[in-house]
């Protein structure tokens, strides 16, 4: 995507003869300074006037579009490559989960805007079909950060960054008004504030879905299971499957108003039961010694119970 050129925004940074960006503010006036455009190459002058904010101008007749745009990028890059770090803006992941006996919750991580560390950092460092304007290395992970003066990340760039996995953010730049940046300004929108930066590919993703769905799941759990009609006295069965976990037997019992499960007793075994069945929305019936499962929820168990099992289920007649 392409934002349209700041048309008052004078050229703050030009290259010196060391290949290092400089701004107006700090060379000698005129073609004093010897810097170039770091766009086109040409000399450029050092205008540093009393009536209007002090630029580069290129010498001579030389016209150069996109001068002002590039020595921007490359002093943003050149502040990022020597700054240790940057703070980022905050994340917030959102999970829902619906249990089958039809109780559901909401969770929601969240990470607050903060500072964060670079281990490494390197600038244009070709990754496959993409050339990052920022790879850095964040604890485990790897960081892109892209600047953007006049073109946002693209649709097709997008795609690929999902692809990758790689946490990223843009920083935008296009939406300043005044005439003139400073190493000063430059440093407040790249580097301490988050406001102007937000994320293409989120940071921590999966460790934040997970939190987002565990606390989605206690806010789940934490609901009244719903009422049923259980009758006291259980009709024959209908269909029994056995399951063998360790040397430890565990039946269910399919009939027309729910799925019992039962095994003899195991203190281990009892808690991985346990586990699953209240999961599933399970109550315990002391009289048959046993659980009683929605019918829905068939699927789930007999799925819980075969991560479990040492042996193909049996079904029984």
């Amino acid at each position: 995507e392409t934002q349209m050129e700041n048309q008052s925004l004078l050229q703050s940074f030009a290259m010196d003869k060391h290949g290092r960006i400089r701004s107006v503010d700090e060379v000698t006036r005129g073609l004093a300074c010897e810097c170039v455009c770091p766009n086109c190459g040409d000399a450029v002058i050092a205008r540093q006037g009393e009536v209007r904010e002090w630029h580069f101008a290129h010498a001579g007749d030389s016209h150069c579009e996109g001068g002002t745009e590039s020595a921007l990028h490359l002093a943003a890059k050149q502040l990022l490559l020597e700054s240790g770090g940057l703070s980022v803006p905050e994340i917030q992941v959102t999970k829902e989960v619906r249990l089958p006996d039809g109780r559901s919750g909401e969770g929601k991580a969240y990470r607050p805007e903060r500072w964060i560390d670079f281990q490494t950092v390197e600038a244009e460092k070709a990754l496959g079909a993409i050339r990052p304007d920022i790879v850095a290395v964040v604890g485990n992970s790897m960081l892109f950060v892209e600047i953007a003066v006049t073109h946002f990340v693209d649709t097709e760039k997008r795609a690929i960054l999902a692809e990758l996995r790689v946490p990223t953010i843009e920083i935008d730049l296009s939406s300043f008004q005044s005439e003139k940046w400073t190493w000063e300004l430059l440093t407040e929108y790249v580097i301490e504030h988050a406001i102007n930066k937000r994320w293409v590919h989120l940071l921590e993703l999966e460790t934040l879905r997970h939190e987002a769905h565990e606390m989605a799941m206690q806010v789940a759990l934490s609901q009244p299971i719903p009422e049923c009609e259980f009758p006291t006295v259980p009709p024959p069965a209908v269909v029994r499957t056995r399951f063998w976990i360790g040397n430890r037997m565990v039946d269910t019992i399919e009939r027309p108003f729910g799925i019992a499960v039962w095994s003899p007793y195991d203190p281990e075994l009892n808690i991985l039961i346990k586990s699953i069945v209240r999961f599933l929305g399970g109550r315990w019936q002391p009289r048959f010694k046993n659980w009683l499962l929605p019918l829905n929820s068939k699927a789930w168990l007999f799925q819980e119970l075969g991560k479990h099992s040492t042996r193909a289920p049996e079904r029984l007649t």
